[in-house]
């Protein structure tokens, strides 16, 4: 089957040129090896107080990509992964063989080079080359330096790209690796030894959450990738290998995908024998302080808007009493789940009436406290029936002891004194197998040989969990659980091909528009309710709208079809799907919903007040002199699948 080849641009048809010219000159395009001694951070630091004009005789050899390049390769910006250094080519230093390299050099190539140490007249330190060598030649462009990488989706599936083009998701990378680098320390320091224990489940267990399914084929048995490894954790304290064990991992979770979820995340759990809930909540809040300290040199940081403190004790509430103090009800008050839906629904709230007494605690919870715990809080005390692993509270048997951690809004930990009656263990998880019968498909399974481990003897015992990646977010302040992962889960891209006219003579026998369920897909425009000028308005759900059509994927996206009529006329063309006018409050809600289609990969065009401002070169200028969290969004338009785009625009009103 022969493959249709991409045509290549003139971009590529040049530095492909340039490669091919290398090798007939004898060059290698691609040597194996060069030994550089020099980083570029290290000699800015230095060389620091050199003067400008000056030089020293100091030889270095430096190797990185070149970001640009000047008068014909006179001088040449080298990026390593340290920082930058300017190279400087001239014939004063430089043999002709030498400078005769230059003619094959490309933005996006990676070089060495090796000379002295100067500072230019104007304060540039830089190396006076007297060799130099392309070690890879790059065929594709680099984006261009004014625009940059401003497509968020190639940003996440092609990292390369954006880490080679953008210091900030540099840094925000490499601070995760320290973030993990620290968070292992600290609990080692403590005693603490890391474990490894299997990501194949065969039972789901150790969390309330939808897991993904795979086939052993050896085995010809279905496994569970692993929502949690708690279990097996605790397993290795029964059988006394460490009073404290810890595992940094990857777990899995088949759920849905937003700004603060990603289907496979990467956590810490642990365990410690002869702790409660009480001493873990000390550990944790230690280790996130210190975490901080680390990072910034500092126990208060900013997070979006607001000021951050993790200085320790953190803040303590129970449950129960948080959504007391949020909404003047009692549910402690309150024996039955008839007692509590009820008022749960007085409240405002819609929920499912199989709920238990619990799950509606839970569910006031979500809805009008976690929102407001910006600073560090510990939420304790949690509804038995929401936690199958925790021990029952020693003080009321309708709570266990329990606690999630919070700040800005998200939890960023998990803990129990965990269960180690083995007769409860087993009730608890018969109730787990009941509510999975019922249609729950997120609860646990039942795992006898954990309850035999059980048996055996659990030491009294404390257990944590922390979310890597949303701790890694509110230290590095980024608000897309994407930014701070390398490899994001996406959607796989389709193979691209532009949107099809199909032809008046054909609509009534063409198979791709008569095979689309047309209820599958629409298109949303949001508008900005405060914008008073509807001229404003119409101009910005214009522009948003034609930009989306252009980012058309697939055939069955759009679809267009041509109308004829009875004389024979054809009528312009248009799409098929229906299109949906809403109405946000004000810009707030509309970045809000754009966050959500980025998180989700829901297609979208958006449309700001500076789009408005004079001609393109204005505009653009205007946009990039602001910060997204700075835009007023005039517009929104979105094209997907009817049910997502309901989650993302479900609070704004039909527009009129």
């Amino acid at each position: 089957m022969s493959v249709e080849k991409t045509p290549l641009t003139d971009p590529e048809e040049a530095k492909l040129a340039k490669r091919d010219a290398m090798k007939e000159a004898g060059l290698s395009p691609y040597p194996h090896h060069f030994k550089r001694n020099a980083m570029a951070a290290d000699l800015q630091k230095k060389y620091k107080e050199l003067q400008n004009g000056a030089e020293t005789e100091d030889t270095v050899s430096v190797a990185g990509r070149v970001m640009a390049v000047r008068n014909s390769g006179m001088f040449i910006d080298l990026m390593d992964t340290s920082g930058r250094i300017q190279v400087f080519c001239h014939a004063d230093s430089m043999s002709e063989d030498e400078l005769a390299k230059l003619k094959f050099l490309d933005i996006g190539d990676i070089i060495d080079a090796t000379g002295t140490i100067r500072r230019t007249p104007r304060g540039e330190l830089s190396i006076r080359a007297v060799s130099f060598n392309i070690l890879t030649k790059s065929t594709l462009p680099l984006p261009d330096k004014y625009h940059g990488l401003t497509d968020i989706e190639q940003r996440y599936r092609q990292r390369y790209i954006d880490l080679i083009m953008n210091e900030d998701s540099r840094d925000t990378l490499r601070k995760r690796s320290q973030i993990i680098s620290f968070i292992r320390k600290f609990m080692e320091d403590r005693g603490a030894i890391e474990v490894e224990t299997p990501v194949l489940h065969p039972i789901m267990g150790g969390a309330s959450a939808r897991p993904f399914v795979t086939h052993h084929n050896a085995l010809s048995s279905d496994f569970f990738l692993r929502v949690a490894p708690e279990l097996y954790l605790k397993r290795l304290i029964v059988g006394g290998m460490a009073d404290k064990v810890f595992e940094i991992g990857r777990l899995f979770r088949n759920e849905g995908i937003s700004i603060k979820h990603n289907p496979e995340y990467t956590s810490i759990e642990g365990y410690e024998a002869y702790m409660d809930y009480n001493d873990i909540m000390k550990v944790i809040e230690e280790c996130v302080y210190q975490a901080v300290l680390h990072i910034h040199g500092k126990d208060t940081i900013t997070i979006g808007e607001n000021e951050v403190c993790f200085k320790t004790p953190w803040k303590r509430i129970s449950m129960v009493d948080a959504v007391t103090e949020k909404s003047g009800i009692d549910f402690m008050a309150f024996n039955t789940a008839e007692q509590a839906y009820q008022a749960a629904a007085d409240y405002g709230l819609k929920l499912d009436p199989k709920l238990n007494w619990g799950q509606i605690v839970e569910e006031m919870f979500d809805a009008c406290v976690e929102p407001t715990l910006i600073q560090p809080t510990h939420i304790t005390d949690h509804p038995h029936d929401i936690s199958p692993l925790a021990k029952i509270h020693r003080n009321n048997p309708r709570l266990v002891e329990r606690f999630e951690s919070f700040c800005n809004g998200w939890e960023i930990c998990n803990a129990y004194t965990e269960l180690n009656d083995p007769d409860i263990q087993l009730a608890n998880f018969e109730g787990q197998v009941a509510q999975k019968e019922s249609g729950d498909d997120e609860a646990q399974m039942l795992d006898d040989d954990f309850v035999t481990a059980l048996r055996y003897g659990l030491p009294p015992t404390g257990g944590y969990g922390i979310g890597i990646d949303r701790l890694v977010m509110l230290l590095t302040n980024s608000h897309n659980i994407r930014d701070v992962i390398c490899f994001p889960t996406l959607k796989p891209k389709a193979q691209s091909s532009s949107a099809p006219r199909i032809a008046a003579a054909d609509n009534d026998n063409n198979e791709v528009w008569q095979s689309i369920d047309e209820n599958q897909k629409r298109f949303v425009v949001v508008v900005n309710g405060k914008e008073e000028s509807q001229g404003r308005i119409l101009n910005a759900v214009g522009h948003a709208v034609a930009g989306l059509v252009g980012q058309a994927e697939t055939p069955e996206d759009f679809c267009f079809v041509d109308y004829q009529d009875a004389d024979g006329n054809i009528h312009p063309s248009i799409s098929h799907y229906p299109v949906i006018a809403l109405k946000a409050k004000n810009s707030s809600q509309l970045k809000t919903a754009r966050e959500k289609a980025i998180a989700e990969g829901v297609l979208f065009t958006d449309f700001t007040d500076t789009m408005t401002i004079g001609k393109t070169k204005e505009q653009v200028e205007a946009t990039k002199e602001k910060k997204t969290a700075e835009l007023d969004f005039l517009a929104l338009c979105l094209f997907g699948e009817r049910d997502k785009l309901n989650e993302i625009t479900k609070k704004f009103s039909l527009y009129k």
